[in-house]
């Protein structure tokens, strides 16, 4: 009957454990993809080059020819009277003279083309260098989107290898435990050995609770970041690749970082803009010169029919140049010449930022790669010295007190090497990015 109720139960927790959906499994590559679709500073990035091409054409637009269609019909209520003197009287004053019908249209066309405009013309280079500058910004959010969602991604690994690491230790105390209790029942071991590994088990079930709960922070996390619900369970996939090649050197790095960096070409850029348009209202001062035509058709009548027309037209050469405007010009580029300083001091912070990011991610790279060189056979020897402690306290020769050191070291092991893993690819994706090396199938992605 109970072997009937437990293959019951068995079955019906099997059904129901069908109906519970997987968590999502996740590689890396998936999330910075999802990362480069819904990250909203990359969102905006898009959205200034798009406005930087919309410029560019507006920019264009100032040096193409304009032509401008006009309709007007007027009902005079009162109709125009003139006032001329009677020559053949001239002591009789001036004479009133009707001027024009009750209706009156005008239909008028005129074209404009820019033969020279300093402001145009320089107005279109500086909107190309806006482009450029936008499409920099745009290279600098995607290379600081791959790099935080590899940082979080990685963060994630590392609390779900600390899980693991957690149980391993659980189980090992669990083993430890199961060879203490079958040595107690032949009484070959004291009471108070039984105690201090069933104390010690009790002790580890909580890490295995913690590591558990970082690991789900972890994901929440890493959800957040990619703007996908917290309903949704992730799994992220992969594992911790091991150092490959040599270091870089602290002078190879800083020299691609002031070269490729993303954020100082995008800042480069912005000075470029910067000082184009102080170069924009200097044009103000500069004549322009237009080729203008006009076509004009006029007609009255005082009752919508019968109409007299007439048609007139012009070509010629409009020539124009500001003497005054209060100053307006003056300022204008007196502010924009304050804007281009600004970007070129902030330029030169930036590099000095960028030193001191090369610095600290080249350090961090270093004692990473220390540190797993240093464990590389630590956790070997680890596993070596808990075997051999088991044997040395069934054989009588060893004491509990070293299975326990040995199980801690092994431990400590295990998270040290996993740890300097997780801060080697950290580091890495930094000094990607600082020397802008990160991937180019991200960052020559535009839609």
């Amino acid at each position: 009957m109970i072997r009937r109720f437990g293959v019951v139960v068995a079955l019906v927790l099997s059904g129901l454990g069908g109906l519970v959906a997987a968590p999502r499994q996740l590689t890396l590559d998936d999330a910075i993809t999802i990362a480069l679709r819904e990250n909203k500073k990359v969102q905006i990035a898009r959205l200034g080059v798009e406005k930087a091409k919309s410029q560019v054409r507006e920019a264009f637009g100032n040096a193409l020819p304009s032509l401008d269609l006009t309709a007007q019909l007027n009902r005079n209520t009162q109709v125009p009277i003139f006032f001329i003197p009677n020559f053949e009287d001239p002591s009789a004053g001036l004479t009133p003279i009707r001027v024009g019908l009750n209706n009156q249209y005008f239909v008028t066309a005129q074209a404009r083309q820019i033969l020279f405009n300093s402001a145009v013309f320089t107005g279109i280079g500086a909107s190309k260098i806006y482009e450029e500058a936008a499409e920099k910004q745009l290279t600098a959010a995607i290379a600081e989107a791959v790099t935080e969602t590899k940082k979080r991604f990685y963060g994630a690994l590392l609390a779900k290898e600390l899980g693991t690491i957690a149980r391993a230790t659980l189980a090992n105390t669990e083993e430890t435990l199961r060879t203490i209790e079958a040595l107690f029942r032949e009484g070959l071991v004291a009471e108070y050995d039984l105690i201090r590994v069933q104390v010690a088990l009790d002790n580890v079930k909580p890490a295995v609770t913690d590591a558990d709960a970082l690991y789900a922070n972890a994901v929440g996390a890493l959800t957040a970041h990619l703007g996908l619900p917290q309903s949704e369970e992730l799994e992220p996939i992969g594992s911790f690749a091991e150092p490959t090649g040599d270091a870089p050197t602290e002078e190879a790095a800083l020299v691609d970082a002031l070269q490729n960096n993303y954020e100082l070409i995008a800042v480069e850029e912005q000075v470029n803009v910067s000082r184009e348009f102080v170069d924009v209202y200097r044009g103000d001062y500069f004549p322009t010169l237009a080729l203008i035509g006009q076509w004009q058709n006029q007609g009255q009548s005082d009752t919508f029919s019968n109409w007299l027309q007439a048609t007139t037209s012009f070509v010629g050469l409009n020539f124009s140049v500001n003497l005054f405007n209060g100053l307006k010009s003056q300022s204008k580029i007196e502010q924009a010449s304050i804007d281009h300083q600004t970007a070129s001091t902030q330029l030169q912070q930036l590099k000095d930022y960028v030193r001191l990011q090369v610095r600290m991610s080249i350090n961090t790279v270093k004692s990473a790669r220390l540190r797993i060189d240093a464990q590389q056979s630590t956790v070997r020897q680890a596993e070596r010295g808990l075997e051999i402690a088991r044997i040395r306290y069934s054989e009588g020769t060893g004491s509990l007190l070293e299975i326990s050191d040995a199980e801690s070291a092994l431990a400590r092991a295990r998270v040290n090497r996993i740890q300097a893993l997780h801060d080697y690819a950290a580091a890495v994706a930094d000094v990607e990015k600082v020397t802008g090396r990160v991937d180019q199938k991200y960052t020559t992605v535009r839609n």
